[in-house]
C-alpha cells in the first residue's frame, strides 16, 4: 500500500538527481469518480493519510504536486508502486489538455512495454506541476497488506540513456551469438558431430535468456502475467511470459552445457564418475525447474522461494563442468586443454551471473551486464573448444581415410587374390571332371575286366569239370570192359590230362586278374619271391575268395587237397589262415 506523508498542500520540489522519489502526496478512496469529477470538484476530500488498505478499498486515487524550479520543462517516467494497474494524468500544455497513460503488470501498456509500470510526463518549467495517478489494487485484496510507498520520478534524458545502453548490450550479445551459431549450424551439418548440436543447443538457449533477462520480448509482443506475489514492505514479484522464456533459456544453456562437456570428453568412457553426477544432476536440474515452472505459470507464485535454489544447483551444476575440464586435463584428454583454457573464462562469468541473482535478484537485471558478458565470453570460449575438437576430427578423419584407403587396397589385393582362387578353382574342378571321366573309363574297365574275369573263370571251370567228367567216364568203361580197351581211348585220356592244365588258361586268367588288381603278382613276388607257381596260383584264388570246391575244380583236385594246399601255403607265407 502506498504512503505519503502531507503538510497543508504538499509540494515537492525537483533537484538535478536522475531518479527522486517522493511521499508528498495526498490520497483519496475512489467511489466510482471519473477524472472529469475529480477536476470538476475541488471539494473532494484529498487527505495526508499515509496508507493504501488493499483489504478494504480496490482503488485509490493520488494527487501530488512537484515544483519545477529549472527554467526548461523537463520529461520524466513515473513509476509508482505497486505496478499492477496505473493511470497517470498530467496537463499538456502543447496539445492544451489533460492526457493520461495507463500501466503495470496488468494492462497492455504500449509506452515503454520493456520496464513495468513506467508512465511518462512533462513538468513544465518555473511552476508547481500537479499530477494525478489512478491505482488499481483490487488484485491484491487477497494479500491483505497495508502498503506505504513512494513515487519515483526518472529524468527521461538518464532513461533514454540506460535503454540505449543495455539495447546496444542486447544487440551486441545477440549478434555475436547469432552469427556463432550460424557458424556452428554449418558445421554441425558437416560434421554430424553430436557434440556441435549440444553447442547449438546451448547458444539457442543463451539468445533466448539474454532476450528476456532484459525484458525486450515485451518490446516484441505483449507478455502476459501468470501469478504475482507483494511483500508487506511493498515490493511485486510477478512471473510473466518474459521470465517463463527466461526459464526455458537457463534450461536450454545449461542442459547443452553438461552434454557439450560430456559429450566433448566422452565422459562414459573416459570419466565415468563425473559423467554419473554430471547426468543425474542435469535430470534432477531439468525436472525441478519444470516443476517450478508449472507451478508458478498455473498456481501460484513460488519465485522468491525457489530462486536461490534453482541458482546454486545451477551454480553446482557449472562447478562439476569446471571439474570435468580440469580432470580431462590431468588425464590428458584429446584437446582438454584448449576445453580448458577456452571455457575458463566463461564459466567464471556464469559463476558471477548465478551469485548476482541469489545475493541480488533478478529485478536488478538492469544494473549488470555480467550476463550479456557470459553469454559472448561462452559463444567465443566454446567456438575455440568446437575449433580444436574440429581440428581434432579432421585428424581423426585423415587418419580414417588413409586406413579406408589401405582398406580399399587389401580390398583390391582380396578380390584379385579371389580371382586367381576362383581360377585356380575352376582349373582343379576341369581337373577332377577329367579325371572323373577317366575314373568312369577306369571303372568301366574295370567292371569289364571283372566281368572278363568272372567269365573267364567260370569257363576254367566248367571247361576241367567237362574234362574231369570225360575222363571219369573213359576211365569208368575201361574198369567196365577191360577187355575191350581201345588204344585210341587212351591218348584221349592223354590229351584230357594235359588240357587240365594248359598254361594258356592261366595266362589268360591271368592277365584279366591283373588288370582288376594291378601290380597284384608283382608285389607277391617281392614279398614272398620263395612261391611256387602253383602256390601263387592257389593264393590268387583264395584271393579272390573262390569256394575251396571252385578252387578244386580249376585245380582238378579234390577238396581236401585245396584245404591242405591253403594250410601249406598260409604257413609259408606267415599269415593267419582266416585272413
Amino acid at each position: 500500500m502506498l504512503t505519503f506523508q502531507v503538510v497543508g498542500q504538499p509540494v515537492y520540489t525537483l533537484n538535478d538527481s536522475t531518479s527522486v522519489s517522493t511521499d508528498q502526496y495526498e490520497i483519496l478512496p475512489d467511489r466510482g469518480y471519473t477524472f472529469d469529477q475529480i477536476l470538476a470538484n475541488p471539494s473532494l476530500p484529498f487527505s495526508a493519510e499515509d496508507s493504501l488498505r488493499l483489504a478494504e478499498i480496490p482503488v485509490y486515487w493520488l494527487r501530488v504536486k512537484v515544483n519545477n524550479p529549472y527554467g526548461y520543462a523537463r520529461s520524466y517516467d513515473v513509476r509508482v508502486e505497486p505496478l499492477m494497474d496505473n493511470t497517470l494524468y498530467n496537463f499538456d500544455y502543447n496539445a492544451g489538455k489533460w492526457v493520461g497513460y495507463r500501466a503495470g503488470i496488468l494492462t497492455e501498456s504500449k509506452y515503454n512495454r520493456r520496464i513495468q509500470g513506467i508512465m511518462p510526463c512533462v513538468l513544465q518549467a518555473k511552476m508547481v506541476n500537479t499530477l494525478y495517478v489512478r491505482v488499481e489494487v483490487s488484485s491484491l485484496r487477497k494479500f491483505g497488506y497495508v502498503l506505504k510507498r513512494k513515487i519515483q520520478f526518472n529524468r527521461k534524458n538518464s532513461v533514454l540513456g540506460k535503454e540505449e545502453n543495455l539495447r546496444i548490450a542486447w544487440m551486441v550479445a545477440i549478434t555475436v551469438l547469432f552469427l556463432f551459431f550460424l557458424n556452428n549450424v554449418y558445421i554441425y551439418f558437416s560434421f554430424r558431430d553430436k557434440t556441435v548440436l549440444y553447442y547449438l543447443i546451448a547458444q539457442l538457449g543463451g539468445i533466448i535468456y539474454i532476450t528476456s533477462y532484459r525484458h525486450f520480448f515485451s518490446l516484441i509482443f505483449y507478455c502476459p502475467v501468470f501469478t504475482f506475489w507483494i511483500k508487506p514492505s511493498g515490493w511485486l514479484d510477478y512471473y510473466d511470459l518474459n521470465y517463463l522464456l527466461m526459464h526455458i533459456g537457463i534450461l536450454g544453456i545449461m542442459y547443452g552445457l553438461v552434454q557439450f562437456t560430456r559429450s566433448f570428453f566422452d565422459t562414459k568412457r573416459t570419466l565415468p564418475v563425473l559423467n554419473t553426477v554430471l547426468k543425474r544432476g542435469l535430470i534432477v536440474y531439468v525436472s525441478i525447474t519444470t516443476v517450478i515452472i508449472l507451478i508458478n505459470s498455473m498456481v501460484f507464485y513460488l519465485e522468491h522461494y525457489t530462486r536461490s535454489f534453482e541458482n546454486l544447483f545451477a551454480l553446482f551444476l557449472i562447478l562439476i563442468i569446471l571439474s570435468t575440464c580440469v580432470a580431462g586435463y590431468l588425464r590428458k584428454l584429446p584437446a582438454a586443454g584448449s576445453f580448458l583454457l577456452a571455457n575458463m573464462l566463461p564459466l567464471v562469468f556464469m559463476v558471477g551471473t548465478t551469485l548476482f541473482h541469489v545475493l541480488v535478484g533478478v529485478n536488478d537485471s538492469d544494473n549488470t551486464f555480467l550476463p550479456d558478458m557470459a553469454i559472448i565470453a561462452q559463444s567465443l570460449g566454446f567456438s575455440i573448444a568446437l575449433v580444436a575438437r574440429t581440428r581434432l576430427i579432421q585428424s581423426d578423419l585423415k587418419v580414417k581415410e588413409m586406413q579406408a584407403r589401405q582398406l580399399e587396397f587389401d580390398l583390391r589385393e582380396l578380390t584379385l587374390a579371389q580371382r586367381l582362387t576362383e581360377m585356380e578353382n575352376q582349373k582343379i574342378n576341369a581337373e577332377i571332371l577329367v579325371e572323373k571321366s577317366r575314373n568312369e573309363l577306369l571303372h568301366h574297365n574295370l567292371e569289364a575286366n571283372r566281368r572278363e574275369l568272372a567269365s573267364t573263370t567260370l569257363y576254367i571251370v566248367q571247361k576241367n569239370k567237362m574234362l574231369a567228367d570225360l575222363k571219369k567216364q573213359i576211365h569208368e568203361s575201361n574198369q567196365q570192359f577191360p577187355d575191350n580197351k581201345h588204344q585210341g581211348l587212351d591218348g584221349v585220356k592223354a590229351i584230357l590230362n594235359s588240357n587240365l592244365y594248359l598254361d594258356s588258361d592261366w595266362a589268360k586268367f591271368k592277365l584279366h586278374f591283373e588288370q582288376v588288381h594291378p601290380r597284384f603278382f608283382e608285389d607277391l613276388y617281392v614279398k614272398h619271391p620263395s612261391l611256387t607257381k602253383n602256390e601263387i596260383r592257389i593264393y590268387a584264388y583264395f584271393h579272390m575268395k573262390l569256394a575251396t570246391k571252385e578252387i578244386a575244380s580249376l585245380l582238378n583236385i579234390d577238396p581236401a587237397s585245396v584245404r591242405r594246399a591253403k594250410t601249406r601255403l598260409y604257413k609259408k607265407m606267415a599269415l593267419p589262415e582266416d585272413e
